[in-house]
């Protein structure tokens, strides 16, 4: 097949003002040294410091991932401007599948760095290598999460393809979900090993312990969640109300617990993602359900912080690791260890941080499971016992606007909801188990392909305060394709008519008259609202 070849230029910002990129581009060259090989890692560092990318997720993919769970209200969304939000995550399945090739370009850059680059020794070698096994396993931990099922211990079923090498001629086909797993705790171990140095590389030790904790809590091995979520805690400590207050404010700086943080450039402005998604989600109230979890509402510091006089959301659209969720996932991975008195004292350890002069729960004193709540059995298949419906109820009020929730529903039981769209009724969880379909390139798009050529003229700057870094050009004429597997998920939408990438949509039923009075409630509710906190 023919190639491409495209030289793209890059300049590539560091997030210290001090320590830049500079490119002087001047022919072509396959990368050697550990500077080289660090720019290429750079362009994707550069993406997340400035918000706009896969790996993280932008301030647009946390409201869309927001939209598609029950904590905003579909059937409120406000016009005109709620005509851009999603309803329903089958709005958004061809645009899922550009994530899927995006992480596995950020992979293939990856396995071009750990197959091909000679200086190991190095500090900055060290470096170099450490953060790319890291964001190799993150990015597959991204895959897991979309485009497999929950975990199911005992019928794991299929995993991603794993592309370990850069190699223009592979075909990988699906692993098993136990073998991407393992793939993803070797790879963040390996980074550990390296202990990262240098703060521009962002993903030192620390990130890579809260990336394992996050795995094992979603692969059910709480007892190892647990071990690095409390080892991380001591370290990263949870922060009284006051200073909560500025982290949770804080748009663009990395502060407090944080452990790791996207969109943290010294910029003047925003983002265009992430100020098109605040507009966005000005037009989408928050549930009902989701307001009254709130029980000590001013109380609580998250109340303040996360909804407005009119029940919209005004939290921050955070992309982030830090504390407050390693704390829930050492609540709950006590509990699912048999472990109650601890998992109740972690919970109340948070909630003390958060609402004044609260009450600690005992376990006569923890509130009742709400039936009404789309989660009603945890990741195991068992009936939410009070304890664990207050650590998800927690979780949700802690981790909102942050990406959360729809992952928390496909984790405990993957609950079907619907939503109204034109006079009908889609279900909001069109999916198998809310799984993602992966790309069937069996007509003839299954290679991985990519060629790269770089800068030979590297100038190296310096700087009398600080070293800065200048590194490369990157020509990358790649379309990273993997090919999918003839595992079928039941309900996976159809591929339209010659389109491999745009999947046919259902149509939904007819709204019936139970459908229309539940929707005139809901409206005539929030009507109300609105009326009583003039």
């Amino acid at each position: 097949m023919k190639k491409t070849f495209t030289v793209i230029a890059l300049v590539l910002l560091a997030v210290s003002c001090n320590r830049y990129l500079d490119i002087k581009p001047y022919g072509q060259t396959i990368p050697e040294t550990a500077e080289e090989f660090s720019a290429l890692l750079h362009a994707h560092l550069d993406e997340i410091d400035y918000g706009e990318e896969v790996v993280m997720g932008d301030g647009l993919e946390m409201a869309d991932l927001e939209c598609y769970a029950d904590n905003l209200a579909a059937n409120l969304t406000q016009y005109p401007g709620g005509n851009y939000i999603s309803l329903y995550i089958g709005e958004q399945l061809s645009a899922k599948q550009t994530l899927y090739t995006n992480l596995y370009a950020v992979i293939r850059d990856c396995n071009i760095i750990i197959g091909y680059l000679e200086d190991r020794s190095s500090r900055l070698g060290m470096d170099v290598l450490g953060t790319a096994y890291a964001l190799r396993g993150i990015c597959y931990y991204n895959l897991l999460r979309n485009f497999c099922q929950a975990c199911n211990p005992d019928n794991p079923g299929p995993g991603v393809p794993l592309v370990t090498e850069f190699d223009m001629e592979a075909k990988p086909t699906r692993s098993t979900y136990n073998q991407t797993v393992k793939r993803i705790e070797e790879d963040l171990n390996k980074a550990i090993e390296y202990d990262i140095q240098d703060e521009i590389y962002r993903f030192n030790s620390d990130v890579a312990k809260g990336y394992l904790a996050r795995l094992y809590f979603w692969t059910q091995q709480y007892r190892l969640a647990a071990q690095y979520a409390s080892e991380l805690l001591e370290k990263y400590p949870l922060l009284d109300a006051e200073p909560y207050k500025a982290m949770i404010g804080e748009q663009m700086a990395k502060s407090g617990n944080m452990i790791f943080k996207a969109q943290i450039y010294a910029g003047s402005s925003e983002s265009t993602a992430l100020t098109n998604s605040k507009n966005y989600l000005k037009n989408r109230p928050c549930s009902r359900l989701f307001y009254d979890l709130f029980a000590e509402k001013e109380k609580d510091v998250r109340f303040t912080l996360s909804i407005d006089a009119k029940r919209l959301p005004a939290k921050n659209l955070l992309s982030c690791l830090r504390s407050a969720e390693l704390q829930l996932i050492l609540a709950e991975s006590y509990y699912h260890s048999e472990e109650p008195e601890k998992a109740l004292a972690a919970l109340n350890e948070l909630r003390r941080k958060r609402i004044a002069d609260v009450s600690d729960y005992t376990m006569q004193t923890l509130p009742p499971v709400d039936h009404d709540d789309l989660i009603q059995v945890d990741a195991k298949g068992n009936a939410l016992t009070p304890l664990l419906y207050a650590i998800h109820c927690e979780r949700r009020k802690e981790l909102f606007l942050e990406g959360d929730r729809w992952y928390e529903l496909k984790r405990n039981g993957c609950p079907e909801f619907w939503v109204a769209k034109q006079g009908r009724l889609i279900p909001g969880c069109i999916l198998s188990r809310f799984t993602l379909p992966i790309f069937n390139w069996s007509r003839g798009w299954s290679k991985i392909r990519g060629t790269i050529k770089w800068n030979k003229r590297i100038r190296i700057m310096n700087n009398t305060m600080k070293r800065r870094m200048i590194a490369f050009v990157a020509a990358i004429a790649a379309v990273v394709s993997l090919s999918g597997c003839d595992d079928n998920y039941d309900e996976t939408p159809p591929l339209a008519k010659d389109y491999l990438t745009k999947y046919i949509m259902p149509d939904g039923v007819f709204l019936g008259n139970e459908d229309w009075a539940q929707i005139a409630s809901e409206e005539d509710e929030y009507e109300a609202f609105l009326e009583g906190s003039k």
